[in-house]
């Protein structure tokens, strides 16, 4: 058996087709056990890495990912993936410690 290559998208299409449908490719699995544990930080940040504005993503995302989840072909709805964006940017807590330092040197670069 081949070790898992996440760093290829497609990985995800043969695997987790709601984090292939999605254009970020956020790990939508991970965030959704997070917020279940109401670790809405931690999910923040998640959502975070792939997508920079994640409060917003959840406001005005048109949802490809809901219809590629898989849970729709066994329960009425699908998960409400782009509404868990939201609970998780509405709840987190303080993340400025979180983020990425700004440099102290500067590389003359904007």
């Amino acid at each position: 058996m081949k070790p898992t290559n996440i760093s290829d998208p497609e990985y995800f299409h043969t695997v987790v087709d709601c984090q292939y449908a999605c254009p970020a490719h956020i790990p939508v699995p991970e965030y959704i056990r997070l917020i279940a544990q109401q670790k809405y930080t931690e999910a923040y940040m998640i959502n975070w890495d792939s997508n920079v504005f994640p409060g917003i993503l959840g406001r005005t995302c048109d949802r490809p990912c809901e219809p590629a989840c898989r849970r729709g072909g066994v329960e009425e709805e699908p998960v409400a993936i782009c509404r868990l964006n939201r609970v998780a940017a509405d709840n987190k807590g303080e993340v400025s410690q979180l983020m990425p330092q700004i440099p102290e040197q500067k590389n003359g670069k904007k």
